[in-house]
């Protein structure tokens, strides 16, 4: 980050010596997490080792703000320990995690251009995925628009390029070719309502494939009961060119029992394929992906679930219960899932011949402390009891230990700021 580090000097003395009334500010972020995978993901087999590993997250923010102007740039850095040797000479572990304008065109109206993230709601289909080191972020332009003291619109657009070309706009990598979505929300007193579209296009060999998201969720405090409700709807084609018709439903609700204790009830239900048609091109993908949310919030930590996998398969029905301790500088949560596929799931060579639908259970465990305002430590632990049809759909072998096991530093200094 050596570069990261010259960058910074010029760009706080150029603000300090031409600028003194805008306001400034320069953060930082430092977050070693140390891992112990033994069926993280997918089942551990019975000849396979156990990971370990430590990896690390450094970030270097900052923001300018003057009038009609809000300027952010996020330079990151991510990376296993020992993963680049100590006498290299190249590194291609930092990147530009977001680099944005914002441009206020009036009270009510702005036009954010360039690398950012997008957090919506409870980041079930747009979201930042914080827990991963690298995290994410979208390049696109979002105009933003607030309608009312209560109300709001944003409307995004993508459109992505391996780099400048001369003819032709075949995308190849690992990710949508455009998108486009529109949210709209709506605050009252004790309720809040929100509306998504959203329109993604994945390249094809022939051409471009569209599928729409549509749907919104439902916020409420109901007496002492925090209540929330989702449904969406996916329709037009996957990425293979199959046709697409998937739900989503979720609902909870959160009780305060104590000023430090509180717990939630809910569920969640992704709609899924039979697995013998998970792989014929010519059947319809009933299977719902969640797109672009911070998934490891909500399946359990052990990311069995539609973080970088489970997309086009049987779906889930996740039945939960939620806890929180937290009082002073302490912090304790537990959660417990469970897990069913709503696809039929067949018998290995035998598509006649059903299996459970049940996945397996698991238990989340999280502990943490608040050094001070800027310095905080997190550990967990996580532990699956899985079925064998978790072993079907998996692989592995489910009658081995699976756990899991981190710990997490976390700072985050404030450099500078005027």
């Amino acid at each position: 980050m050596k570069t990261a580090g010259r960058f910074a000097a010029v760009f706080i003395l150029t603000i300090l010596v031409l600028n003194t009334s805008a306001q400034f500010s320069l953060t930082g972020e430092l977050r070693p997490r140390a891992e112990y995978r033994n069926g993280f993901s997918s089942l551990i087999g019975e000849d396979e080792e156990a990971a370990f590993f430590i990896s690390q997250r450094s970030r270097l923010n900052f923001r300018y703000d003057k009038e009609e102007l809000t300027f952010f740039v996020s330079l990151q850095d991510v990376r296993v320990w020992g993963e680049v040797p100590q006498l290299t000479r190249s590194d291609v572990n930092s990147s530009i995690h977001e680099a944005w304008g914002e441009l206020r065109l009036s009270p009510d109206v702005a036009l954010r251009l360039g690398r950012q993230e997008l957090v919506y709601d409870n980041a079930r289909m747009l979201g930042n995925v914080d827990w991963a080191q690298q995290g994410r972020s979208h390049d696109l332009a979002l105009l933003k628009w607030n309608t009312s003291d209560r109300s709001q619109f944003h409307a995004g657009f993508a459109f992505n390029q391996e780099g400048e070309r001369r003819v032709s706009t075949f995308y190849t990598l690992n990710n949508y070719k455009t998108m486009q979505f529109l949210w709209f929300n709506q605050r009252w007193d004790q309720t809040g309502l929100s509306l998504l579209f959203l329109n993604n296009g994945m390249q094809g060999l022939e051409k471009t494939h569209f599928s729409q998201t549509t749907g919104g969720r439902l916020t409420s405090k109901l007496a002492a009961i925090d209540f929330s409700a989702s449904a969406f709807a996916q329709t037009g084609r996957d990425a293979i060119d199959r046709k697409l018709s998937a739900f989503y439903l979720a609902a909870e609700g959160g009780y305060n029992f104590s000023e430090n204790f509180k717990g939630a009830l809910g569920f969640e239900f992704l709609s899924g394929t039979d697995l013998v048609e998970t792989s014929d091109p010519n059947a319809t993908n009933r299977s719902f992906n969640p797109l672009y949310g911070t998934n490891h919030a909500f399946n359990g930590h052990m990311d069995y679930f539609y973080v970088g996998n489970h997309i086009n398969n049987v779906g889930l029905i996740n039945p939960y219960i939620t806890t929180q301790y937290a009082k002073d500088q302490f912090l304790l949560q537990g959660n417990l899932h469970m897990f069913f596929a709503d696809g039929v799931v067949h018998e290995a060579g035998n598509p006649e011949t059903k299996m459970s639908a049940y996945l397996g259970t698991e238990i989340d465990l999280i502990l943490g402390y608040n050094i001070s305002p800027n310095a905080s430590i997190r550990g967990g632990y996580s532990h699956l009891f899985a079925s064998e049809t978790m072993e079907r759909i998996k692989g592995g072998d489910h009658t081995q230990l699976q756990n899991w096991m981190w710990v997490m530093v976390i700072l985050k200094p404030t450099l500078f700021s005027n």
